[in-house]
């Protein structure tokens, strides 16, 4: 018998059920991403029995996964209600962010040095996607741009990372997202056309220093889009 990398147990080529350890971590990590990602909103809950059902386990490997996010700060456990996705505080979203603004400031930086021509495809590409959801808001239609602005800010954000090719700064900013989701910066922009065409221009701007090379320039903007988005942010939830 012999032990499977994900901590399960092989015996004669065929995997045993994980561990309620790796269930618990994969429930943690399944929860982060979709905080992550807009799918779980801030505010929003989580009901551990359809969570339950969801990974097909008893409540108690969720209870655990939910003290553990509890613990990090991301959700709060309210008692006869589950538990619900938390605002950071603003001085946490202030630090956080700057953090943030140091980590993806360096990996743009990189990726002026080492960007391949679809990766920077792929960032001009957004430019598009930035502006449209100016124009959806213009609109009126307040649901299919958040939608569009969280498609193209995580494919932006992680196309510079991608393209800055360092393995250890990726852990690191997916580290910090699963504390501060990304897309929070959309609670600063509060549907605001005006705020939402600088935030374009933001990214084109970075765009264009990756694309000419200039790490220096890409690393500053990228700093400085970091501390609107926190200063933002702040108006909106101080």
């Amino acid at each position: 018998m012999r032990r499977a990398g994900d901590g399960g147990v092989v015996e004669g080529g065929v995997s045993a059920a994980p561990t309620e350890r790796g269930v618990v971590q994969g429930i943690v990590e399944s929860l982060q991403e979709r905080i992550g990602s807009g799918e779980i909103p801030i505010g929003g809950w989580i009901r551990q029995e359809a969570l339950a059902r969801e990974h097909g386990v008893s409540r108690t490997p969720v209870r655990e996964a939910l003290r553990r996010l509890e613990a990090l700060g991301v959700v709060e456990m309210v008692t006869y209600r589950g538990a619900r996705v938390t605002l950071p505080s603003t001085r946490d979203i202030a630090e956080a962010l700057e953090v943030r603004g140091v980590l993806e400031g360096h990996a743009a930086e990189l990726a002026a040095d080492r960007i391949t021509q679809p990766q920077l495809d792929v960032l001009e590409g957004t430019d598009e996607g930035f502006l449209a959801v100016v124009g959806l808001v213009r609109d009126g239609d307040l649901e299919a741009a958040r939608e569009l602005w969280y498609r193209t800010n995580g494919l932006f954000h992680a196309t510079v990372i991608e393209a800055a090719g360092n393995h250890a700064l990726t852990a690191a900013v997916d580290a910090l997202h699963h504390r501060l989701p990304r897309n929070l910066t959309w609670t600063g922009l509060a549907g605001d056309p005006r705020l939402l065409g600088r935030n374009a221009r933001d990214h084109a701007g970075i765009t264009a220093a990756i694309g000419a090379g200039d790490g220096a320039r890409a690393r500053e903007l990228t700093r400085e889009h970091a501390r609107r988005a926190a200063e933002m942010i702040a108006r909106r939830t101080g």
